[in-house]
């Protein structure tokens, strides 16, 4: 038996009619995504880049590449779900033969994102290299870094500390201008990029790089398609259980599964931990102070989320340097809720868990104050050092900001359980529509938009 026979016996036959109607939702979310990409493009080959802007489209790419890294390690990226660990692990062929087709997608799909992600730099910062140089550098990028997610897949190294790092490291050049750590303003832009060999500021030429970037993508990519065939079954199974979450995750519309898998999934990563007993003395404010400090233990075993509330603190001026002046007090509004909702794990956890709320012996108003301390400060936190370096934000923006941002996140943490079987009301020409599912799902998202639109008008 060949891997194609069993590959034949594996897929699930699937009629004509529902290959057509799903090609026709691809084609339709295709095209959306093409046309923003395309404005994008359009408005930063039309923008003249500054001083400082090939810096931060580098550290922008370091970022989405980290990302993106971080995301295929979380999921394997080569994974095989429960219904076909049994064929690929049991089949009388190579497991090489049953897994390279899905590698080979996993490698298309890297290299299309990262042709894709200049469209996104070239939108914030301009066009700072010739378009086909960043087009030829992004997917070459996109696709060593799948590949090498493989490897390191295979090798059962797990370099999120280091990925975190390098996020944090970016971060702050991100923040810093480029003068102040000894860095020419104009490096690496096409002022400094000449053709290969001709030495222009010492710095590889434009012919260079593609080549360059393509030999170690293709290199990488030859060693992930030979190291496929050895994945066991621990490596095959661990990112099954994250995609089927987050798959029912979204179909449900409920990302609290998904947040539980996640935080199980760290804690298992954490291992073991040194508890320590919280006796607070008789006194509401003692308690209050109390589970404050869970919340400040909380942030240091789960670091990610303090990476992420400072890995957004460039968003907004980003948006100002893309040339979008108007949108950046609401973008300044959705980057702070963002924040914010990292640093609300333990209201989540007390807000959905009656079992916790029981055994804390508590009243839940005093339970829900106490765990919106830490957020409440982070949030007036990033939005007065987002106020301070960033243009077009005025101090009342920034305070509707944090206010609206930790009103959103608590609006969204005492959300009830979702109710499916909510009223449906049929609108002849739309069809059935879910109107109570809606309106429990605009809980809290029509606050956030309604503040975006005060952002925009104040």
């Amino acid at each position: 038996m060949s891997a194609y026979a069993v590959a034949r016996r594996l897929a699930v036959p699937v009629p004509w009619r529902f290959r057509v109607a799903r090609l026709y939702a691809r084609l339709v979310n295709f095209s959306i995504v093409g046309a923003v990409g395309y404005g994008l493009v359009s408005a930063g080959l039309t923008k003249t880049p500054q001083a400082g802007s090939a810096w931060t489209a580098l550290w922008l790419s370091v970022v989405g590449a980290t990302v993106l890294m971080k995301v295929a390690l979380a999921f394997g990226p080569v994974f095989v779900g429960a219904d076909r660990l049994f064929w690929v692990l049991s089949a009388p062929v190579p497991r090489g033969g049953l897994l390279r087709p899905r590698l080979v997608v996993l490698l298309l799909g890297g290299a299309a994102v990262g042709a894709v992600w200049p469209a996104v730099v070239f939108g914030v910062v301009g066009a700072v290299v010739p378009p086909l140089v960043a087009v030829a550098l992004g997917a070459a990028a996109g696709l060593a870094v799948v590949a090498g997610a493989v490897v390191l897949q295979r090798a059962g190294v797990a370099p999120q500390r280091w990925l975190s790092g390098l996020v944090a490291l970016a971060v702050v050049a991100l923040l810093v201008p480029p003068g102040r750590v000894g860095v020419p303003a104009g490096w690496p832009g096409p002022d400094r990029i000449g053709s290969a060999g001709s030495g222009a500021g010492g710095v590889p030429g434009s012919g260079g790089w593609p080549v360059g970037s393509w030999a170690v993508a293709l290199g990488l990519a030859v060693v992930a398609v030979a190291m496929v065939g050895r994945l066991r079954r621990s490596d095959l199974a661990a990112g099954a259980a994250l995609a089927g979450v987050a798959r029912v995750s979204v179909s449900w519309f409920d990302l609290a599964l998904l947040g539980a898998v996640l935080a199980e999934r760290r804690a298992r990563a954490l291992g073991r931990v040194r508890s320590s007993r919280l006796a607070p003395r008789a006194g509401a404010r003692s308690w209050v102070v109390a589970l404050a400090w869970t919340d400040v233990l909380r942030l240091r075993r789960a670091p990610n989320a303090a990476l992420v509330w400072a890995a957004l603190l460039p968003a907004p001026a980003l948006v100002a340097l893309g040339g979008e002046q108007a949108a950046v007090p609401a973008v300044q509004l959705g980057a702070a809720f963002l924040a914010t909702d990292r640093l609300a794990a333990g209201l989540k956890a007390v807000c959905r868990s009656p079992a916790l709320r029981r055994a804390l012996g508590l009243p839940d108003r005093l339970l829900r104050l106490a765990h919106l301390v830490v957020p409440s400060a982070g949030a007036v936190l990033w939005c007065a050092v987002t106020t301070a370096f960033t243009p077009h934000v005025s101090v009342l923006n920034g305070v509707i900001s944090a206010v609206g941002a930790v009103a959103v996140v608590y609006r969204i943490a005492t959300r009830p359980p979702v109710d499916y079987g909510a009223a449906i009301v049929d609108f002849g020409l739309f069809g059935p529509t879910p109107l109570g599912l809606i309106v429990q799902l605009s809980r809290g998202p029509a606050l956030l938009a309604a503040l975006a639109v005060v952002q925009v008008v104040v």
